[in-house]
């Protein structure tokens, strides 16, 4: 019983979690451009404006759902 009272819990608090990072905001600090989403398409933009760059480090971050 108190087995089967534990699944329940990590269950809702798990679906909590993931309900709350899916409506999180995903917005950027003043000064900084939106985020976007790199394709085929703005590959060439995001490749031009990154190579114009010149302050600080820089840095590319790829995340793979798989």
């Amino acid at each position: 019983m108190k087995k089967k009272f534990l699944g329940i819990g990590v269950a809702v608090v798990t679906l909590l979690l993931v309900v709350v990072y899916l409506r999180m905001d995903s917005s950027t600090p003043p000064g900084q451009e939106p985020l976007v989403t790199l394709t085929a398409a703005n590959f060439a933009a995001f490749q031009e404006t990154f190579d114009k760059s010149i302050e600080g480090p820089r840095l590319v971050l790829l995340l793979s759902p798989t």
